[in-house]
């Protein structure tokens, strides 16, 4: 078993299933960001200028020399660090960084839903979500790695809410409902697990509570953005109050 490098969630790095230590946020920086890029070039100055940040220590050059040494002591021979023209590149195969592997993932699993292989997008979709373990990059606070953080928790929620689309397609309708009361909670202002968690209820029989999840989206809407719901959900909740057949319609 190689190198893996777990940044959805506490920053880890393990070689053969055991931990390999690591201190220093320089160094967990740097290969942070060599990792999100595993097997591409990162020009040294995006390193120095994204993990050295507004330092015009002089030195500053020769620091990042010596933190890729030291990674390369810590690393070598599970995987190395080559030097490529004006910076580095970690050879370690993507997979065995979980945000890539997570992305890999969900590529894969929304050709198999486009194709119409469900069962597959199913699984793929849930071994996409199990990789995370908590906030992307946890405990690296460069500006950098927060909007990393940032960009990576939209595709957590992106593939979230493709798999409910895809749960709500085969009838899952009751075993979905927590999760996206859950989701709608932990983000009031996104519209489309309101629409998901209206259809759910409704197809379970709950209309009058499909109604209310979309009253108290509008209100949230109102009080903090001043506008009403998307066309979507204004005519998923016109629908509801109609009953219309078609809202019970599976595929």
């Amino acid at each position: 078993m190689g190198m893996q490098i777990n940044v959805l969630g506490p920053w880890e790095i393990s070689a053969g299933g055991t931990r390999l230590p690591l201190a220093g946020a320089r160094r967990v920086g740097v290969l942070t960001r060599l990792a999100l890029s595993a097997g591409q070039p990162v020009s040294a100055d995006h390193l120095l200028a994204q993990v050295w940040g507004e330092s015009t220590a002089t030195t500053a050059a020769k620091q990042l020399q010596i933190v890729v040494s030291k990674l390369r002591g810590l690393i070598s021979p599970h995987a190395g660090i080559a030097t490529v023209s004006g910076g580095y590149q970690l050879n370690v195969p993507r997979e065995h960084v979980d945000a890539l592997l997570f992305s890999l993932l969900v590529r894969r699993a929304r050709t198999a839903k486009t194709q119409g292989d469900l069962t597959t997008a199913d699984s793929l979709f849930h071994r996409a979500l199990t990789l995370w373990r908590g906030e992307a990059l946890t405990g690296i606070r460069a500006p950098w790695a927060r909007a990393e953080a940032a960009r990576l928790e939209e595709e957590r929620l992106a593939a979230q809410e493709d798999h409910a689309d895809l749960r709500l397609a085969v009838g899952d309708h009751h075993g979905l409902m927590p999760m996206l009361a859950g989701h709608v909670t932990a983000h009031p202002l996104r519209e489309r697990p309101r629409a998901q968690l209206m259809l759910a209820l409704y197809r379970a029989s709950r209309p009058s509570e499909a109604l209310d999840v979309y009253r108290d989206i509008r209100r949230v809407m109102a009080d903090e953005l001043g506008i009403e719901p998307g066309t979507a959900l204004r005519t998923l909740h016109q629908a509801v109050l109609r009953r219309d057949p078609a809202l019970d319609a599976r595929g």
